[in-house]
């Protein structure tokens, strides 16, 4: 078998040893889900309405009182893109916003929340705050 060959065999199985390790560590943890929490951080006590769906899950229409919270959970996988969009409504404003995305977050507990000036995702510790704009 030509030296090539060899080589790209083994960086294939490697890749694959490395992917299935990293899916085990995860779930030797309790990683192998994404768990997220939408808290309605509004001024003046605003009630939040939001709807989040994904392609193929539509997670419904909730109502949020000032500083209550939506929560979700999805099954992690390094092979499949994750992507869920939500709309948010207050007083007489519509915003929408990707509130989950692979190639973004990167977080497995992921903690948002929802301002006027647009979604911040909260990180535990020291770590700041990642506001983002709303999308348009």
């Amino acid at each position: 078998m030509p030296l090539f060959i060899q080589k790209f065999l083994l960086m294939c199985v490697l890749l694959l040893l490395s992917s299935h390790n990293v899916l085990v560590v995860h779930s030797i943890f309790g990683q192998d889900k994404v768990h997220v929490n939408v808290y309605n951080d509004l001024p003046g006590n605003s009630d939040l309405t939001l709807h989040c769906k994904s392609k193929d899950d539509d997670l419904g229409i909730h109502i949020l009182h000032h500083g209550g919270q939506f929560s979700w959970n999805f099954g992690y996988s390094l092979f499949k893109q994750t992507l869920f969009y939500c709309s948010f409504r207050w007083n007489n404003e519509l915003h929408w916003f990707n509130i989950v995305e692979s190639g973004r977050d990167g977080c497995f507990l992921c903690n948002w929340y929802i301002r006027q000036s647009g979604p911040c995702r909260v990180a535990a510790g020291d770590s700041p705050d990642t506001c983002f704009p709303w999308n348009k």
